[in-house]
């Protein structure tokens, strides 16, 4: 029995727009070579965005590090938005060891210097316990935006502005329709 192998949704994007590309190519009376097929694969996929091998025990401490670290300097985000980055536990089970963290980011401005909304970003790190040390790498990072349903990993997404800002005026666009119904 074949069983397929399970890839995040950015790896089955890379491999669809690598297929595309590649058969647009052929049809064009490009033909291209094993190598010259793996290597259009490797431009489109790029470099992390952020490493993580910089994690070690305590495993708590380091990542919240490596989550400022990355709010600041590789996204960039505090340019345009403030935010709170608060340690909110952890978990275990038979796999793994999981810790949580929650950035609340907002967008003060001169009218409203107590801002108006915040869109909270979900951070989980896990560690898995595999046997032995070797094998078991570094752990990953994820993260969700607050009202989506999929889990970004760090590597190979950049979280921008845009969205957050996009879920600030949707709530701003929430709170301005209540208003207007006059329910409070």
């Amino acid at each position: 029995m074949n069983i397929p192998e399970i890839k995040s949704y950015e790896e089955q994007a890379i491999d669809t727009l690598v297929s595309v590309i590649n058969q647009a190519r052929e049809k064009l009376g490009e033909r291209q070579t094993l190598r010259q097929l793996a290597e259009s694969r490797n431009l489109l996929s790029g470099r992390p965005k952020v490493v993580l091998t910089s994690l070690h025990s305590p495993l708590a401490i380091t990542c919240e590090d490596l989550i400022k670290d990355t709010i600041e300097k590789k996204w960039k985000l505090t340019s345009t938005l403030k935010y709170v980055l608060w340690y909110k536990g952890s978990s275990k089970d038979e796999c793994s060891q999981y810790y949580y963290f929650e950035a609340v980011f907002s967008q003060p401005t001169v009218s409203y210097p107590i801002p108006q909304a915040t869109v909270s970003v979900f951070f989980r790190v896990e560690d898995k316990h595999l046997e032995p040390l070797e094998l078991k790498g570094v752990p990953s990072l994820t993260f969700r935006i607050e009202g989506h349903k999929s889990d970004h990993d760090v590597r190979f997404v950049k979280l921008t502005a845009d969205w957050i800002l996009g879920v600030i005026m949707m709530k701003i666009k929430l709170f301005k329709r209540i208003e207007s119904i006059r329910l409070f």
